[in-house]
């Protein structure tokens, strides 16, 4: 009996160890090894030491995936120094991931949209995002930041302030719809001859707001006008520049409105048939025409428009043909030339540790203040830079078809 009783203690007392060494080890559930990923991180797949670039496309209204923002993506790391490659540093190797098909959650905040990223790409260091209506998370997950570059617009610039890199781990390298507003302000204000401008239609719209709201700033008298009829309006304002926003089907009938009514001022809209990313415009009318002398705003690079020969010849070989002419392709990949620069500060440690966290930390404390060398040619100095900054092109109506007038930064 003492002997089976002896016995038994020993068999317990292995047990326990076993126990203990099992909670240990890798996957267990004690404290893990040293050096490897918080208990808090997301990362739920085993790191194969291949780091990623995300690319989120937007969503294509006609079905299926948006292609143009994770082709401009692939096209920067080939030309950083090609899949497989990591620019000034050899190893480990770094490729493209992408993101679209894994963007549906449900949660508030996102939390678990970027939990299934990491659980997808373990190696996951930083997003080029091009939809612009995903809200991720405010700072990533406890455990990391995820770095993000936007490269296309973001509405809601014009009714609260941007939020902070620092807050967020995200940039947005190009021009907002309130960034839009404001330019488009700026040239009326410093149009001679402008005093007085009539607004007409969705008042409460972004870059209505904002174009308002620097008008006035810059001394010039508003009339913002969502009722009534044009002719109206331009009648008992005798406005100096009339400013149009509506949908394509509203707009078609004021224009037709402003034209007939005699009106010989400055003359602008906003486009509601403008691309706000990669992905194709749903409210777009292929019908929809907009008669000779009316000013609009852009905010992304058309190929097509800019009277610049050498670098329309340049984004042509960087893109090529197709690419070249899809908007916000160039946009997109200027973005991706900023993460793959920042990227190339990562040092040799940080990347080749076993805990992916440590490169995404290293990653967006570098993000804004990388030097940009992209399609556009030392547009940007620093990337964030092009967030408080961000180019914006004026057009003209002549003949049938926009032509560039000017091109201005926010």
């Amino acid at each position: 009996m003492s002997r089976s009783l002896t016995l038994a203690a020993i068999g317990a007392g292995i047990l326990v160890i076993a126990s203990i060494i099992v909670s240990a080890w890798p996957g267990g559930s004690g404290l893990g090894p040293p050096g490897g990923p918080s208990p808090d991180a997301t990362t739920a797949a085993a790191f194969t030491g291949v780091y990623r670039i995300g690319a989120l496309g937007d969503a294509d209204p006609g079905g299926g995936r948006d292609t143009v923002l994770a082709r401009s993506v692939t096209r920067a790391l080939a030309d950083h120094g090609g899949e497989g490659a990591t620019g000034s540093v050899a190893a480990p190797p770094l490729g493209v991931a992408d993101l679209t098909a894994y963007k549906e959650s449900a949660e508030p905040g996102n939390r678990r949209l970027v939990a299934r990223w990491l659980a997808v790409e373990p190696g996951l260091t930083g997003v080029v995002g091009g939809d612009h209506t995903l809200r991720l998370p405010a700072s990533g997950l406890t455990s990391f930041r995820l770095p993000v570059v936007r490269a296309c617009r973001h509405d809601g610039a014009g009714s609260r302030p941007e939020p902070r890199y620092a807050d967020t781990g995200e940039l947005r390298s190009s021009a907002s719809t309130g960034d839009m507003g404001v330019v488009m302000a700026r040239h009326l204000a410093a149009t001679p001859g402008v005093r007085k401008v009539y607004v007409h239609g969705d008042t409460a719209a972004d870059p209505t707001r904002a174009l308002v709201a620097r008008l006035r700033t810059a001394g010039v008298e508003v009339r913002a006008d969502g009722t009534g009829t044009l002719a109206d309006g331009i009648g008992r304002f005798r406005p100096d520049a009339v400013f149009l926003e509506g949908g394509a089907r509203h707009l078609a009938k004021w224009l037709e409105e402003v034209e007939d009514s005699g009106f010989d001022g400055v003359k602008a809209m906003w486009d509601p048939t403008a691309p706000s990313c990669t992905g194709r415009n749903a409210a777009a009318d292929p019908d929809f025409s907009v008669p000779d002398g009316w000013l609009t705003v852009r905010g992304h690079y058309d190929i097509r428009l800019d009277p610049d020969a050498a670098r329309r010849a340049a984004v042509r070989r960087t893109l090529g043909a197709d690419l070249a002419v899809r908007p916000y392709a160039v946009e997109t990949y200027d973005a991706a030339r900023a993460l793959l620069s920042a990227w190339d500060t990562v040092s040799a440690e940080d990347r080749s540790s076993d805990e992916p966290d440590m490169a995404r930390a290293a990653l967006a404390e570098a993000l804004p203040t990388v030097p940009v060398r992209g399609a556009l040619g030392g547009r940007w100095k620093r990337l964030s830079g092009a967030e408080a900054h961000p180019v914006v092109w004026l057009d003209r109506r002549v003949d049938g078809k926009w032509r560039q007038e000017a091109e201005k930064r926010r």
